[in-house]
């Protein structure tokens, strides 16, 4: 326990978040950090993690905060838990910006102490080599999606609507639209429930890209109404979206400054010529 006044798990649990709720403006108080040793290097003691903790909490600018250290064996390699809150003893919240870049640095410099086995990070390279880590992740990311690649071609090869559904609901999964803001999205729900993002298995496979493609409908625009006539509508092809138009106002304001500038140079001619007049 670091900044706590009970050792008790659930005392202390209750008191972070008395004192997380002084700030109202702070989300998500609670930082949760896994430190993990190498299994070649020796087993930590318990003193060795409570330095490590320390250093990777001054790293993160969160040494004078309440924290809970706890360390777990639940696994062949020596690890530990940082929960820490956020909020600190004046009600303020420390940013938790660029965190991974912050806590690998700490961690290279524990190493460096040390003596551990270094291990290259995505964010922090290793300093004796400079290199970082590459390739995908040892462990999967939770929050990575896990589509099959059937499920991706559908969306990037129906085309129409109907194909796409019949599609993905021969695989077992279904597309469903969503308001998002002020915007909308796709949601593909999978056969266990799932839900994951179009756009997150394809970039290509979003709702706006998904309608370029399945909807070309032209935009209908108001003709000018003639005179005594009904007025009429014409139909004007979509607007290519990487071509860039000028606003409106930009010629008109081009063609002021001529105008402008003759204009200031006319007055300050006239502000001479009074100028001279008056010390001759």
């Amino acid at each position: 326990m670091r900044h706590l006044s009970s050792d008790d798990p659930e005392a202390a649990a209750s008191e972070m978040q008395t004192a997380a709720s002084v700030s109202v403006r702070t989300q998500q108080p609670v930082m949760h950090i896994v430190v993990s040793y190498d299994p070649a290097d020796a087993e930590p003691s318990n003193a060795d993690m409570r330095q490590d903790a320390a250093g990777v909490l001054r790293g993160l600018g969160l040494a004078e905060n309440q924290a809970i250290v706890v360390r777990h064996h639940d696994r062949d390699h020596a690890h530990m838990h940082l929960m820490v809150n956020r909020v600190g003893a004046d009600g303020k919240s420390v940013s938790d910006s660029n965190s991974f870049a912050r806590a690998e640095a700490a961690l290279r410099r524990i190493e460096a102490r040390r003596g551990l086995t270094v291990t290259p990070g995505r964010h922090a390279p290793a300093p004796d080599t400079g290199r970082r880590m590459r390739g995908d992740r040892a462990t999967p990311d939770p929050r990575q999606h896990n589509a099959p690649d059937g499920v991706r071609r559908t969306l990037l090869t129906a085309g129409s609507w109907k194909d796409l559904h019949s599609g993905l609901a021969t695989q077992g999964w279904r597309a469903e639209t969503v308001q998002r803001g002020r915007g909308q999205g796709l949601i593909l729900i999978g056969p266990d429930g799932q839900r994951i993002g179009a756009g997150q298995i394809d970039r290509a496979a979003t709702l706006s890209r998904i309608r370029q493609r399945l909807d070309p409908r032209p935009v209908q625009t108001a003709a000018p109404t003639p005179a005594g006539g009904r007025p009429r509508v014409t139909q004007q092809a979509p607007v290519s979206p990487g071509r860039w138009y000028p606003p409106p106002w930009r010629n008109r304001w081009a063609n002021y400054r001529p105008k402008e500038s003759a204009e200031a140079a006319r007055w300050m001619g006239a502000a001479r010529r009074r100028c001279k007049s008056v010390f001759n």
